[in-house]
């Protein structure tokens, strides 16, 4: 098929639909339409601040999706990537019980079911199969939700986007719900080459045989939407024929599937009204609105998106995919869509293109792009203040940053997160830092009508612990070279991260004072670093209010002190059964050399691993 152009800026829109989807939905998830109603009316804005919950959040709709799709990049087979081997995936990337999945007991859940067959031995697709799980847990939601990736890596393909999410859905699903997951792909695939929603749904369905119930989902929501011309009608009738009392178990494919098909039919080309009509009808909002937003996405495209509301700004592109393999457990949209798209171009034999900006960290190239970066609350919300925009600048995007009355005694702070240390809801938020103790940092950027006085730095936070306990009480902070800021002048800000020693980086940023009142504009072009890791750890590792191990991936059981009778400060850790690990580190780390001091109490094997993808995946 003949490359499509703007591929990556589109595969980037159907990422940015897929999570703020998620965004907008997760407060009032499970929810019921007239609860909702009575709450807001119509929901066509964030409500997180309502519900007093944080916006940005790990959730299995994003991190399964970001995550299944490396199974055939890691098997190196892509398109003909073995159901086997999206089996072997869950294994190397699910940490038990912590990561990914909603994990609500075997029969239960329908994905915590399949981990389980899968550690039993049971391979994919009988993991997921209607004779090993019964039906109802069989055709529950998760196939679709974990799907749109399998789209963006076919785009203009949906026979070969239902391919491949078949095989990938087929280890925890089964029936109608892999049928509902290849019309998603098939419609994410089409939005890239087809705009006319009519058509999109009638390529979505095409994959999937004619007798089937999602196809008659499809057939009758359609005609319902055409006859009636009032969603709020087209709702009672899904309600009355497809509802959760006639679909067993804890959230059934065919109700939700039945309310994305509505939403689009009555909002074929409004990015905003699609999401207010899905997220409003109630149910599995999270979800439904995810998978809704990952098609309008690529659909309507950058400008379609945030046409009238700013879903962007207020999240940044922020995202949390905690998985075993930690080094991307933060991340955004942009560096995930240029994951996902250079899988594709590999899927699609196209011409593989580089990282832009000679392959920088972040490069802000696609527009409204943030990288993460967010204004830190200034002292009194008037001095130190500023904003962010994504702008073209000199050919090319980068992101301007207005800075207001800042001083010595009120600098601005813009910053993005390296981890992430607090939990929400029922996921795990494990993961490892991008940049560590002996990385050397660095910005290029631009000065445009700065105060005189005014200055500049890069600076990072790391992790420091109350001796007394253990525990994470608060952040050293670390300034590299203070530059004082030139009108129209290129500068590169350079930042030798070496005060963090064994403790985790957790968030980087820039810092902006000077004299009293001063104003100004700067450009951000790119952000990059050099890998050095020099890293020196004693003792016990710091701990969260959860007893997590911030900058870890921790798939042990316990963690203690040294024995009374230890003549050395031993940190004990231990997994009761099967074999756990704690590690640390990226998937950069290509030349380095690891030792420990290690005392073996029980463990028939113990060591050191290195070159770690994963639980399966490593040297040892």
């Amino acid at each position: 098929m003949t490359e499509i152009l703007n591929y990556e800026e589109m595969v980037y829109a159907g990422v940015l639909g897929k999570v703020i989807g998620v965004y907008m939905g997760r407060p009032f998830e499970g929810w019921d339409k007239h609860s909702l109603v009575f709450r807001w009316g119509l929901i066509d804005h964030y409500v997180a601040d309502d519900q007093n919950v944080p916006l940005v959040v790990a959730d299995d709709d994003i991190t399964g999706t970001f995550t299944f799709i490396r199974a055939i990049e890691d098997s190196g087979k892509y398109a003909d990537t073995l159901i086997e081997e999206f089996g072997d995936m869950w294994l190397n990337y699910i940490v038990e019980g912590k990561s990914i999945l909603w994990w609500g007991g075997l029969g239960h859940s329908t994905e915590h079911t399949a981990y389980c067959r899968l550690k039993d031995g049971i391979k994919a697709p009988n993991s997921g199969s209607i004779e090993s799980n019964g039906q109802i847990v069989a055709e529950q939601i998760g196939s679709q939700i974990f799907i749109d990736a399998f789209g963006m890596v076919s785009p203009g393909n949906p026979q070969l986007a239902a391919k491949i999410a078949m095989k990938s859905a087929s280890v925890s699903h089964d029936g109608e719900a892999i049928y509902g997951a290849q019309v998603v792909a098939a419609m994410v695939s089409t939005a890239f080459v087809e705009k006319d929603m009519d058509k999109i749904l009638n390529a979505g369905v095409s994959v999937i045989p004619a007798e089937s119930l999602i196809a008659q989902v499809h057939r009758n929501v359609r005609k319902w939407c055409k006859e009636d011309g009032n969603w709020h009608i087209t709702y009672e009738k899904i309600k009355e024929k497809y509802g959760y009392h006639l679909y067993g178990g804890n959230c059934h494919i065919i109700p939700n599937h039945a309310i994305m098909v509505m939403a689009w039919c009555y909002a074929p080309n409004s990015f905003r009204m699609s999401q207010a009509i899905i997220n409003t009808a109630g149910w599995d909002t999270d979800c439904n609105a995810a998978n809704v937003g990952s098609v309008m996405g690529v659909k309507v495209g950058l400008k379609g998106i945030n046409a009238e509301y700013d879903f962007q700004s207020p999240m940044a592109d922020r995202i949390l995919l905690p998985t075993s393999e930690g080094s991307r457990h933060v991340s955004d949209c942009l560096l995930e869509a240029g994951y996902i798209a250079r899988i594709g171009r590999k899927v699609m034999g196209w011409k593989p293109i580089t990282t832009p900006k000679e392959g920088a960290w972040h490069h802000f190239t696609q527009s409204g792009s943030m990288h993460g970066y967010m204004v830190e609350n200034s002292i009194d919300k008037v001095k130190g203040t500023a904003e962010l925009t994504n702008v073209l600048k000199n050919d090319t995007r980068m992101l301007e940053l207005k800075f207001y009355e800042v001083s010595k005694n009120h600098p601005v702070r813009i910053s993005t997160p390296i981890i992430h240390t607090q939990r929400f809801g029922g996921y795990s938020v494990m993961g490892t830092p991008r940049i560590y103790n002996g990385y050397s940092v660095y910005a290029d950027i631009i000065c445009d009508k700065v105060s005189a006085g005014s200055t500049i730095s890069l600076f990072a936070r790391s992790i420091d612990t109350d001796t007394s306990d253990n525990i994470c009480k608060n952040t050293n902070i670390q300034n590299g070279r203070v530059i004082a800021l030139e009108n129209d002048k290129t500068t590169t800000l350079e930042l030798d991260i070496k005060s963090a020693e064994g403790r985790p980086v957790t968030d980087l940023g820039f810092e902006i004072s000077g004299m009293d009142g001063g104003n100004g504009t700067i450009y951000i072009d790119r952000v990059y670093y050099d890998i050095n890791p020099e890293i020196e750890i004693s003792g016990p590792l710091a701990k969260n209010e959860h007893y997590e191990m911030p900058g870890w991936i921790n798939d042990i059981d316990m963690s203690r002190g040294k024995f009374s009778d230890d003549t050395e400060d031993f940190f004990y850790i231990g997994k009761n059964s099967t074999r756990g690990v704690l590690v640390t580190g990226t998937d950069e780390w290509s030349d380095y050399t690891i030792s420990a001091d290690i005392k073996i109490h029980c463990p028939g094997k113990a060591g050191l691993m290195a070159r770690y993808r994963g639980l399966t995946r490593f040297y040892a």
